[in-house]
């Protein structure tokens, strides 16, 4: 039998998800009770879980006999995550035919060389300028990209509990960086660039100012990259990586 847990009873996911090599900020989100759901085989002392937001995370032993009932919830047309080659081996052989495989990479926060972040903040273009996102300019942002708020269940909830920061220029945004989402003292990086606007340094600039956002706040900048551009710009900026994994997309 599994239980959904509810948002302010998931103490005992910590051990499950304590070594998660990936996605540090939405799994902080899940086990604080933020975002997401999660599944578990007991509410006390759980075994497996699965955490579901814009992701799916599978933690725990992978030979567990709860396992089964997990991957019943797995949503196909959805990224899965898991944390180990035993998970790996668990849904490459459940899913046998029936998956494609991507390669991400983790990134760690380093000590950041805060006068080159400012540096790439300085560098705008005559034109464009850095603006938070409020209430007033929420839907502007969002026009950017859906992605931005993806984690939120409203604008307004964005406003509210989350971080944006947007370049503007000509009555628009045109890059933009926010928190997906924030919680546990960790802020996951979304970033989206228009494509007209792309390789001319708005993305670095506006990523530089969320990290030091980030650090004059308190908070732990985590980044995963979804290909190597993305790779790139987070090396650019001061994160090190932990390494490639794979993300199953259920088909």
């Amino acid at each position: 039998m599994l239980i959904e847990l509810d948002s302010k009873g998931r103490t005992s996911l910590r051990r499950l998800f304590a070594n998660y090599p990936c996605c540090h900020g939405s799994i902080a989100a899940l086990v604080d009770g933020y975002m997401g759901k999660v599944f578990v085989d007991s509410e006390e002392n759980p075994c497996v879980a699965l955490g579901v937001m814009d992701f799916q995370f599978l933690a725990g032993d992978p030979f567990h006999t709860s396992v089964p009932h997990l991957l019943q919830l797995l949503h196909t047309k959805e990224w899965l995550i898991v944390p180990t080659s035993d998970w790996r081996h668990v849904i490459s052989t459940t899913y046998l035919g029936h998956f494609d495989v991507y390669q991400r990479e983790a990134f760690r926060a380093e000590q950041f060389d805060v006068n080159q972040l400012n540096k790439f903040l300085s560098e705008l273009p005559v034109g464009f300028e850095l603006r938070a996102v409020d209430s007033e300019n929420v839907l502007q942002f969002i026009q950017l990209s859906p992605s931005l708020i993806a984690s939120y269940s409203s604008p307004e909830e964005f406003v509210e509990k989350g971080v944006g920061l947007g370049i503007f220029n000509q009555g628009k945004f045109v890059s933009g960086a926010s928190s997906s989402p924030l919680a546990g003292g960790k802020l996951e990086f979304e970033i989206q660039t228009h494509p007209q606007f792309r390789r001319r340094g708005l993305a670095k600039a506006v990523a530089a100012a969320l990290i030091l956002h980030c650090l004059d706040h308190g908070l732990e900048p985590c980044w995963d990259a979804a290909n190597d551009k993305s790779s790139s710009l987070a090396r650019q900026l001061g994160f090190r990586s932990t390494g490639k994994y794979d993300a199953f997309w259920l088909t």
